[in-house]
């Protein structure tokens, strides 16, 4: 990825006090090329939306091709979704005069901006701060965690948790597939980890059922 969430972060504890204020400038929105990841989570809730508004985005491949890219990430074929952008400016493709118009659903980044959860050793987060756009930080004071209990919701720390858990099975087994049976584990991945959701069911149970048939399905075939 050209840019990382983890650039131009600072870690901060979880009860520090931090002046900000959004500007309705659009600037985190511009210059966002392959940096806005969409989780699974975030593509689930982005469908839901998206599928309320307009009855003719008839499914998740559709949302995908509409509105964003893969981004390779590892050699192994372990791949993330980010969100296109368009213009000379490569703003966000949902920025419309200025505003998100997936506010109610936009991706976590997005939405916990400025901060930043990461898990770490103790199955808890750690926070870091986002100082990219210094402009921002004028204005009220909030505690970091009062704000991650807003944004950063039980649904949201539930799937960091089973995700990351499962990485590590995942890209070990896609490293040990054939090439010539490459691009089915990829359409596995995909189907997995994105495409097979039923909208209208809770997201983490199907989720986690997802990544257990995703493994089984390279152990099988690499067996």
């Amino acid at each position: 990825m050209k840019k990382s969430l983890m650039e131009n972060v600072t870690p901060i504890a979880w009860n520090e006090r931090i002046h900000f204020e959004c500007h309705h400038c659009g600037a985190c929105c511009r210059n966002v090329k392959d940096s806005v990841p969409l989780e699974s989570l975030d593509v689930y809730r982005i469908a839901r939306f998206l599928q309320s508004q307009d009855k003719s985005l008839d499914s998740i491949e559709h949302l995908l091709s509409l509105y964003a890219e893969p981004v390779p990430i590892h050699e192994c074929g372990y791949f993330i979704y980010t969100l296109k952008t368009v213009g000379s400016d490569d703003a966000c493709i949902f920025l419309k005069d200025n505003r998100c118009t997936i506010q109610a659903a936009k991706p976590r980044a997005c939405r916990t901006y400025p901060l930043v959860a990461e898990p770490d050793d103790s199955s808890s987060f750690q926070y870091y701060l986002s100082m990219e756009k210094s402009h921002h930080f004028t204005g009220r004071k909030f505690k970091a965690r009062d704000w991650m209990n807003q944004y950063f919701t039980q649904e949201d720390r539930a799937y960091v948790n089973a995700d990351i858990s499962a990485v590590p099975e995942i890209a070990r087994l896609l490293r040990q597939i054939p090439e010539t049976h490459k691009h089915r584990a990829l359409f596995f991945f995909l189907q997995y980890k994105y495409t097979d959701f039923d909208l209208d069911q809770p997201f983490q149970e199907q989720y986690e059922r997802n990544n257990r048939e995703l493994i089984a399905s390279l152990e099988a075939m690499i067996s």
